[in-house]
């Protein structure tokens, strides 16, 4: 075999063969025939080796390895809701749980890591999961996508920590007991209004204002905030306050994942993908920057993820493979 790992252009429907035969002879508890298989596939055809090449360049890369860390676990179904199945077809199940485990045991990663945050949460959503939740005095709290927050409420005020994702607060008036959101090195401050408060991927913060006013800070420095204005903070402070043009709408700084949409107006295609991905019950994998750097305008369901990237994909004219459902790679 050659091992090159060129660029050019390899058939979505041939990397989709070469992954399954891949990953089936990668499992530990292969066949012979299966790594034998493998061989005979890519011998066939030189278009079979290339597509193979492919596939084990892309293996060797880490973000690889972690999305199938992610992506190999389906959810269990229930008992009785189990089809009955030949052992054969237990076999192809059982696969890539295989691989996926043997994954986890080379670069030392256990299982229930989210464990402590679940410990200290008093609220949480799981992945493509929007959850309201309504306080004790009243307030809202909208939890996006894998967020979670603790809430102590007591008569000397309403303390809220936003421990991971993000969050819509619609704030209940009490002058006499503020309404605190902690997230981070960030602080957000309030008697009634309506903001979310947000940690980007780059774990800074996200503070946008819907209705009323708010005080945020971070590191000692803090800035008012009016309806729709939008603030970033970091460990070094609050940055510059911006005010989004309407008819522009930004990812990072608008709110329409409220209304279950991904609203943007040419952005990197990397930077879309990134927040889809936090939908998708598995990963999204981009393994070519020129295809993360094409920019794209759009519209998209954030509860059909998966779709989403198909159309995006096509968009950007990029090809699409999928591992088990759950991982899709742009190439």
């Amino acid at each position: 075999m050659s091992g090159s790992t060129d660029t050019a252009p390899v058939d979505a429907a041939l990397l989709d063969a070469a992954l399954e035969r891949f990953i089936r002879a990668r499992d530990v508890d292969a066949d012979p025939a299966d790594r034998q298989a493998l061989a005979d596939w890519a011998a066939a055809d030189p278009a079979h080796e290339a597509a193979l090449a492919r596939v084990e360049a892309m293996w060797g890369a880490d973000a690889f390895a972690a999305a199938l860390v992610r992506t190999m676990q389906p959810a269990p179904l229930p008992a009785s809701s189990r089809p009955a199945s030949s052992p054969s077809r237990l076999r192809q199940r059982a696969w890539p749980l295989a691989l996926a485990a043997s994954v986890l045991l080379m670069i030392g990663i256990g299982a229930a890591l989210d464990l402590p945050l679940r410990l200290r949460a008093d609220a949480i959503t799981a992945t493509g999961e929007r959850r309201l939740v309504v306080l004790a005095d009243g307030s809202r709290v909208t939890l996006d996508t894998d967020s979670a927050i603790a809430v102590t409420i007591d008569e000397t005020g309403r303390h809220l920590t936003l421990l991971e994702g993000r969050a819509f607060f619609e704030v209940t008036p009490d002058a006499a007991r503020p309404f605190d959101v902690a997230a981070g090195p960030a602080k957000v401050r309030v008697t009634g209004t309506a903001f979310a408060v947000g940690f980007t991927a780059d774990d800074a913060i996200m503070v946008q204002v819907r209705s009323g006013r708010v005080e945020a800070g971070a590191a000692g420095r803090s800035r008012a905030l009016g309806a729709g204005d939008a603030l970033r903070l970091d460990g070094t402070g609050p940055g510059i306050v911006t005010h989004p043009d309407p008819a522009r709408p930004d990812p990072a700084q608008g709110l329409g994942w409220l209304d279950g949409r991904l609203v943007f107006v040419d952005r990197p295609l990397g930077d879309v993908l990134a927040e889809l991905d936090r939908y998708l019950p598995g990963r999204i994998l981009v393994t070519d920057p020129a295809i993360a750097a094409r920019r794209v305008t759009g519209n998209y369901r954030l509860d059909d993820p998966a779709g989403s990237t198909l159309a995006l994909a096509a968009v950007a004219g990029a090809e699409v493979t999928q591992i088990t459902g759950r991982l899709l790679i742009l190439h």
